[in-house]
């Protein structure tokens, strides 16, 4: 009589769970971005890269590279064209004093609303208005981003850059999106929605955090050519004001 195979013991499962972490994990190492020159007497946005807005200036409307050029989901194509991630959040604080007070007011109204820094993102990378370029934040160089979920799961995501100070107050911009993880061909994560990150971010500060949304401003960075895409962006970012 022949004895039929018997499962697989337990001791084996923890070592698949672990090595199936590990795969994750990987996919979801940090990538750098290069720091960008010293100085700017080089950069000159393309036409369209920079729109006017009133009472905040001229916004850079993409997330940049550490080479100063529109960031494209570390070049992973999307549906076989060129994905440009978009600035799509603009948040105002007309109620700090300093820079450093306003950095500090973003970081917890971030936190209060569910999206500390976590690690496993890319970074490095900066922001443009008023001719001016700042770095992200978190400011960290871990790897961070702002985030509503771990990084190896399905997760809204983004950084801010800043702030300027304008004459209403100091302002950030920022570059929101929900990413999912794919595991074939090859672990990576992979664009999911723009608009999404966009109201999900916008609605928890609104709800948690002296940031209230006010407004969109209509950027006109909606891409749809037969070589680069926006994805389901609309064009537009959403304006959140901290009000004195």
């Amino acid at each position: 009589m022949v004895t039929p195979p018997t499962a697989p013991t337990a001791p084996g499962r923890p070592a698949l769970r672990i090595a199936t972490l590990m795969i994750l994990l990987a996919a979801c190492a940090p990538a750098r971005q290069a720091q960008p020159a010293p100085g700017m007497a080089s950069f000159r946005p393309a036409m369209g890269d920079v729109q006017r807005v009133p009472k905040i200036g001229d916004l850079g409307v993409w997330m940049l590279t550490g080479s100063l050029r529109p960031a494209t989901w570390l070049d992973q194509p999307y549906h076989s064209r060129t994905l440009r991630e978009p600035v799509n959040v603009v948040m105002l604080d007309r109620a700090a004093r300093t820079p450093e007070e306003a950095t500090a007011r973003l970081l917890a109204a971030l936190t209060a609303a569910g999206y500390p820094p976590r690690s496993m993102h890319s970074d490095g990378y900066w922001g443009l208005l008023g001719g001016e370029i700042r770095s992200q934040l978190p400011r960290s160089g871990q790897g961070e981003a702002f985030s509503d979920g771990p990084a190896y799961a399905s997760n809204n995501h983004g950084r801010m850059f800043g702030p300027w100070k304008v004459p209403s107050g100091y302002v950030f911009t920022g570059a929101f999106s929900r990413e999912d993880l794919s595991l074939l061909p090859a672990p990576r994560h992979t664009y999911n929605s723009f608009q999404v990150a966009r109201e999900n971010v916008a609605a928890r500060l609104t709800a948690r955090s002296a940031y209230k949304k006010t407004s969109y401003l209509n950027l006109n960075s909606r891409l749809d050519t037969s070589m680069t895409t926006t994805g389901d962006h609309d064009g537009r970012a959403v304006l959140l004001v901290a009000a004195p």
